[in-house]
């Protein structure tokens, strides 16, 4: 790396750590002393959030990561001097080339140089972009990477493979959702030197098993779609009926999840129905664009109920005046999503790349119109207040979502009467559920 890259690398890691913590205001890092990088690493993250997911890779560790990514984006050759300028390894991947034949030989050539550099690298090995929170099968590039690395050297370099798991909970691909990231236990290349002088694709398969298992562990790995919804909506329940650090809230997440499995095998009736009762509240609120969050408040007694909105109240004012001066930012936020029209794993990355220009350029224009109008005292004066509100509205998006929703509850009719004894019954058997998980 030059040192006009390592420059550029560090000015661009401190402005994207500050947008990533604008759009998610709520991140949580497991196992931090892991992210201390010693000697080569290959720092490995599961895929869900496109860009989100190599920024996390690089944002929490203490050196410079490269990446892996896909060929298709280097084109045309404009752009792949950039991406390469900007620590990026072309990749090839079957599906990006109609499930045909890839010759990535030249790419891992340069990631195995990279490494023997004592350098850092970032790869999402199950090669994926899935809604659901769960972990594809894992390819062999990453083993075939670090083991032939290690091989140029006889098995003296000191690569070690660092695993990441990424969870979001909520809505991830809304500004304000939370997210865990957690850093498993490394894995050293040294200790496969016997098995791969013997087998060597024997020890890469055994290497991507252990890697794919290692991951699994950081993650909920929900089996479909239909799974990770049930396991949402019940989330969003436990999270105001029973909250707890979002590192035991995964844990109490993951275990419910196996939970719900054993009840499908026990007893597969009891568990259809419970299933469909859940689906059925989900869409009743879906359907009425309200939160569960607002059906809680609105089960409260009256003096609890005060009690828990009374921080909604007093951020009110604050909120309107946040959502009024970020209307013009955040209005061309929403139609770049809808113009480019891509798959909706990628809303997070266009948000974040058309807010990162957006966002200073209007507090800019904004801040002169109020100098036009006033003093540049008040300009100022504007424009902290604008920042301060918008990261205050942020860190607390969940009491205000709930808070707004359940003044639309007061007044959504029969429904309501509806949404609060669903939301009782699945309470009541989730607490059964629940104490029956061994401890």
């Amino acid at each position: 790396m030059s040192l006009l890259q390592r420059i550029v690398y560090t000015i661009l890691k401190a402005l994207i750590k500050i947008v990533v913590h604008v759009y998610y205001p709520h991140i949580y890092l497991e196992g931090k002393d892991k992210l201390k990088l010693k000697g080569p690493t290959i720092v490995l993250g599961n895929h869900p959030n496109t860009l989100m997911d190599a920024l996390n890779g690089a944002l929490w560790v203490d050196q410079p990561v490269y990446f892996l990514a896909m060929a298709r984006l280097f084109k045309p050759d404009w752009v792949g001097n950039i991406l390469r300028f900007l620590f990026c390894i072309p990749l090839e991947r079957r599906k990006d080339n109609g499930g045909g034949p890839v010759d990535n030989e030249d790419s891992f050539r340069q990631a195995i140089e990279h490494l023997s550099k004592h350098r850092h690298l970032f790869i999402a090995p199950d090669g994926g972009n899935e809604l659901e929170r769960n972990l594809l099968p894992l390819k062999t590039g990453t083993a075939r990477i670090s083991l032939g690395a290690e091989n140029l050297q006889d098995f003296q370099l000191g690569l070690r493979i660092l695993p990441l798991g990424y969870t979001y909970f909520g809505d991830r691909e809304q500004f304000g959702s939370e997210m865990l990231i957690q850093a498993g236990e490394p894995i050293f290349l040294k200790d496969f030197a016997e098995t791969y002088a013997s087998d060597p694709q024997g020890t890469v398969r055994r290497l991507t098993a252990l890697l794919e298992k290692r991951m699994q562990d950081l993650l909920l790995n929900v089996k479909d779609e239909e799974e990770d919804q049930m396991l949402h909506t019940l989330e969003e329940l436990l999270r105001d009926e029973a909250p707890l650090p979002l590192s035991d809230f995964f844990q109490r997440s993951k275990a419910l999840m196996h939970r719900l499995r054993n009840f499908a095998i026990e007893e597969p009736e009891q568990h259809a129905l419970f299933l469909a009762q859940v689906q059925a509240y989900a869409a009743a609120l879906k359907s009425v664009r309200i939160r569960s969050g607002a059906v809680y408040l609105q089960q409260l007694g009256p003096v609890a109920r005060q009690q828990q909105l009374l921080p909604f109240w007093l951020l009110l004012p604050i909120w309107v005046f946040a959502a009024i001066n970020h209307w013009p930012a955040t209005a061309l936020c929403r139609f770049a999503v809808r113009r480019f029209n891509l798959h909706i794993g990628y809303k997070t990355t266009v948000e974040l790349c058309v807010g990162l220009l957006a966002i200073p350029i209007f507090y800019v224009l904004q801040s002169l119109l109020v100098e036009a109008m006033s003093s540049t005292a008040w300009s100022w004066w504007y424009l902290a207040a604008t920042i301060g509100t918008g990261l205050i509205t942020l860190k607390n998006k969940r009491r205000m979502d709930n808070g707004l929703s359940y003044l639309k509850l007061k007044n959504a009719g029969p429904i309501k009467d509806k949404l609060a004894e669903e939301r009782a019954a699945l309470v009541t058997q989730l607490h059964d559920l629940l104490q029956s998980i061994p401890q």
